[in-house]
């Protein structure tokens, strides 16, 4: 079905659709329709009728565009602008997978973040006419690497388009990414991170510690709070932040050995009363940033890496490296792979504690219930049992296992 016009906000487009669902669209004074985030007319009329306002108070010239959009193009319901099927795809199909667990926030945040890109580029182009040769275009001087994001969700975006009947054939299923480029960050050796370690403050020193024998991703390491931790029997229960809306969570409780015990223990002990086992006390913060935290003295995923990045540089322990290839906060998990590896540990073992084997996804509910429960496993990595010398750090030969663990984005 078509827009109507709205008497109660001449500027409010409305959409149904045949689900059942509607749509609620503000006009902009260059014919832009920019989505109303609201399933409540009432709302959606409010919010159109302050905007006319504001753009009405900002001058004539302004009053006589608006006019003119009273007047618009025809709208087509069978070739919808861009802005609308983008629109419909994110509530009809990514937040209806995250609503069922089928992918994480933080995935929908980046495919969110992504199909902005698109809003931008296409809002106002009818979907019949975007082309294969315009979606290149958009993309040909991205990386490999990128490329390898976009057009599998270009071409599900556009597979969603053919199925509302908007178009019959997907223009990005000829796309072809780039070949990736090698990867440019190098892997940090045991020598460049105790280098950093040693220029380290000392929360950023336990952190780098929980980091290397816990093999958390940094989500996990800020969200580790000491309500998680028990003392008596010296463990920790994970719940993975990437997998938190999945269907099987990977939910792990984590038996410490003596240098991950250490390191969370000092924690545990430090004088700033923080609840989160990664905290430091700011010299100073702003209130936006306040407001983003869970606790003033808890730290956020850019603050931690930067931090991190800041003491490695001061360190000097990878001058000999372009800042582009110096190892990241991110890449101590890769380390700490490698360690427990060269160490004798099973690929099972390895994999458990990564939050990756399948003993990770089995068994999470107790028969007959819905109450999950964590999967126990081991972290009591000693360096001691590393024969570092022996260690290739550019030329160490994986399972493909643990090589794609070691590869893995945060």
């Amino acid at each position: 079905m078509s827009p109507r016009r709205n008497d109660k906000a001449p500027h409010l487009k409305v959409v149904n659709k045949p689900n059942g669902r509607r749509y609620f669209y503000y006009r902009m004074p260059n014919g832009d329709l920019e989505p109303l985030k609201t399933d409540s007319e009432q709302e959606a009329i409010e919010a159109a009728n302050a905007l006319t306002t504001a753009l009405r108070a900002s001058g004539t010239l302004v009053e006589k565009v608006l006019n003119l959009a009273d007047n618009p193009q025809p709208y087509n319901p069978r070739n919808p602008p861009m802005m609308q099927v983008i629109d419909e795809y994110m509530n009809n199909m990514l937040a209806v997978k995250l609503e069922q667990g089928k992918i994480s926030q933080q995935t929908f945040d980046g495919k969110q973040l992504v199909v902005n890109e698109y809003n931008t580029l296409l809002g106002k182009t009818p979907c019949q006419q975007v082309t294969t040769f315009d979606l290149a275009q958009h993309l040909k001087s991205r990386s490999g690497h990128v490329q390898n994001k976009h057009i599998p969700l270009l071409k599900e975006l556009f597979r969603y388009a053919i199925a509302e009947g908007y178009r019959d054939n997907n223009p990005a299923t000829e796309l072809q990414p780039k070949v990736a480029e090698p990867r440019q960050r190098k892997r940090h050796t045991l020598e460049g991170f105790q280098k950093v370690r040693t220029f380290a403050p000392e929360w950023i020193q336990r952190t780098m510690d929980i980091a290397l024998y816990s093999l958390q991703r940094r989500s996990d390491l800020i969200a580790m709070h000491r309500d998680h931790v028990n003392r008596a029997n010296k463990s920790i229960k994970i719940l993975q932040q990437k997998t938190r809306n999945y269907s099987n969570p990977v939910y792990i409780q984590i038996s410490m050995g003596d240098a991950l015990w250490n390191a969370v223990d000092s924690s545990l002990s430090s004088n700033i009363p923080c609840p989160y086992l990664v905290h430091c006390r700011p010299v100073r913060m702003s209130a936006k940033v306040r407001d983003a935290k869970p606790h003033p003295f808890a730290v956020l995923p850019d603050y931690l890496s930067k931090q991190f990045s800041k003491a490695r540089d001061a360190s000097g322990a990878y001058d000999h490296l372009p800042k582009r290839e110096r190892p990241t906060l991110h890449d101590i998990r890769a380390l700490g792979i490698l360690m427990y590896f060269k160490a004798g540990y099973s690929l099972e073992y390895i994999m458990a504690l990564a939050g990756h084997g399948k003993v990770t996804t089995t068994e999470h509910y107790i028969a007959g219930h819905e109450q999950i429960r964590p999967v126990a496993v081991n972290a009591d990595l000693s360096l001691d049992q590393v024969n570092v010398d022996e260690i290739d750090w550019n030329n160490t030969l994986l399972p493909p296992e643990i090589a794609r663990l070691v590869d893995e984005g945060e």
